[in-house]
């Protein structure tokens, strides 16, 4: 009859070592799983998001080149045409740019800062949003300092103003919507000013949060994304985006940038 060797007491030990270690190794496995899943379904709302609110203005642009073709007895006057155009082309150059937004929350995601006229910037989309300020009976107000300019990404500037903006007139009660820019000379100061529906301080510490929707009865998406993304945006570029609000009274949202990112600046002083 052949002996069974006994275990050493190192070797029982080792045994349930390498079980535990294994067993971390697939919830680990597990955990990252779902993550990824997670990030999927982030990226398909952000996506739904993004490209949602940009179609208001071409179609109220299309809406717009049609009535003028059935009063010019089928003749569309050409600035009509070019706006949408313009729009269009604006929406596949946002649709383009959708995958950078998508690599905010990994922490790869590239600015592509060019000196840019803020003021003009501005300017341009609040006047792009006339159409849905009709919509939504707000008069939609603007206070630009002219002559604002800096070394920013246009476009990730372009979509935090959008996202103010259009929240605002959602939101806004068919209140004005005021919209202001300043410049010190090291900061910009961008205000979105609404007189409408308000939130109260616990929805103010929230707002800023991944699908956050604070207002779940009305009939539009809610804020939440769209702020989201704006907040990481903002803080990408070094800056800051608060929110003072109270209920029924309206709300504020306030983004302070630097008119040059730290970046250059400590390339400036370098330099120096």
């Amino acid at each position: 009859m052949s002996v069974r060797p006994k275990q050493s007491a190192t070797a029982r030990l080792q045994a349930p070592e390498d079980e535990v270690s294994e067993l971390a190794q697939l919830r680990q496995l597990v955990e990252d799983l779902r993550q990824a899943v997670r990030a999927r379904d982030d990226f398909i709302a952000i996506a739904a998001h993004e490209l949602r609110n940009p179609m208001t203005p071409i179609v109220g642009a299309a809406e717009l080149a049609l009535i003028s073709a059935r009063k010019a007895e089928g003749k569309c006057p050409p600035h009509v045409i070019l706006l949408l155009q313009d729009l269009v082309q604006d929406y596949v150059r946002r649709a383009t740019k959708l995958l950078d937004v998508s690599r905010l929350e990994a922490g790869n995601f590239r600015l592509e800062p060019a000196i840019t006229d803020v003021s003009n910037l501005v300017l341009s989309i609040v006047n792009g949003y006339e159409a849905e300020a009709t919509y939504q009976h707000c008069v939609l107000e603007h206070d630009i300092e002219a002559g604002v300019g800096g070394v920013f990404d246009p476009l990730a500037v372009e979509q935090v103003i959008d996202n103010l903006v259009s929240n605002a007139l959602k939101f806004g009660a068919g209140k004005p919507v005021t919209v202001r820019l300043r410049s010190d000379g090291r900061f910009v100061s961008l205000e979105v000013q609404d007189a409408g529906i308000g939130m109260s301080v616990d929805q103010q510490a929230r707002i800023f949060g991944r699908f956050e929707q604070i207002v779940a009865h009305h009939r539009g998406s809610g804020f939440g994304l769209g702020l989201w993304i704006a907040n990481h945006l903002v803080a990408t570029m070094d800056g800051r985006i608060t929110v003072s609000s109270s209920l029924g009274e309206g709300s504020t949202f306030t983004v302070i940038l630097p008119l040059v990112p730290a970046d250059r600046e400590r390339t400036a002083d370098d330099t120096a």
